[in-house]
């Protein structure tokens, strides 16, 4: 395929870098001068520039590697150029609050939403590494789609070497997003910030480092996911407080049988997860 990349942070590099090292070719296009530069460079795309029009209409596959705000406005400013034969997907980690609007706009072409779970701490191109991907769960988002443009991601997948592929509407797709990651980046930003002591790193072990790496957080990014999720997110913080509060009182109250129960349902729980 002939595959056009919008932004080449870490995410949108690391699938140039990818895909083309299995025989696609690859277009890369971003706001910074610098990172298209690197990635002609270094051989991540066969060929960038600043404007998306220089290769919008040579292209099968435009992916739009945009942070959540990013997206509509693009495709507002470029939609003249699409083709009833592109395919245009995202690799945004929120869905319902553009997908329609995307959707519609898109036409002729077609729109189809897609979300890899993997990715970094860290930003910009020259941290690009398609190795991220290898056995983690890609998420296509069905919107009435047909069967070409479904293939087209499982394809995708496919090349860039991803586990199980799952095709959920926008709604599912936010509901477990809210739980398993935005959650996840919540508890390890409130437990780094509500350390009281200087001299913490003297005593952290492989706990402390495992559940707080993601905290090394993109404010800017992660805002924008948070608010755009927020009904999800916040009803998973309610159910997470709830739960802590249960732990809680098995402390207050010297209830050694309801902490136990708490840890057995967790570990059987987790080892479902792995079976």
């Amino acid at each position: 395929m002939n595959i056009l990349i919008v932004g080449l942070g870490l995410m949108g590099a690391s699938y140039a870098s990818g895909l083309r090292k299995k025989g696609h070719t690859v277009y890369g296009v971003d706001i910074n001068k610098d990172s298209i530069e690197y990635a002609k460079e270094y051989h991540i795309i066969d060929d960038g520039s600043l404007n998306p029009s220089d290769f919008i209409n040579k292209v099968d596959l435009l992916i739009l590697g945009l942070y959540p705000f990013d997206i509509l406005d693009f495709i507002k400013k470029y939609h003249s150029s699409f083709n009833e034969n592109l395919i245009v997907t995202d690799l945004c980690g929120v869905k319902r609050h553009f997908i329609d609007e995307a959707i519609s706009l898109t036409r002729p072409a077609t729109y189809i939403s897609h979300h890899p779970m993997a990715g970094r701490e860290k930003v910009g191109a020259r941290f690009n590494d398609p190795n991220i991907f290898k056995g983690a769960n890609f998420l296509i988002i069905d919107k009435n789609n047909k069967e070409r443009e479904i293939n087209v991601l499982k394809e995708l997948a496919a090349a860039l070497e991803f586990g199980k592929i799952s095709i959920i509407t926008p709604e599912k797709h936010d509901k477990m997003i809210g739980f398993t990651s935005q959650l996840a980046h919540a508890i390890a930003v409130s437990l780094v910030n509500s350390d009281t002591e200087e001299d913490t790193n003297a005593f952290i072990g492989d706990s402390y480092r495992d559940l707080t790496r993601i905290a090394k957080i993109n404010r800017d990014l992660w805002s924008e996911l948070f608010f755009s999720n927020k009904d999800y997110l916040i009803s998973e913080i309610n159910n997470f407080e709830q739960e802590l509060e249960k732990l809680k009182n098995s402390l207050i109250n010297d209830d050694s049988k309801a902490l136990k129960d708490i840890f057995v349902k967790a570990k059987e729980k987790r080892e479902k997860m792995e079976k």
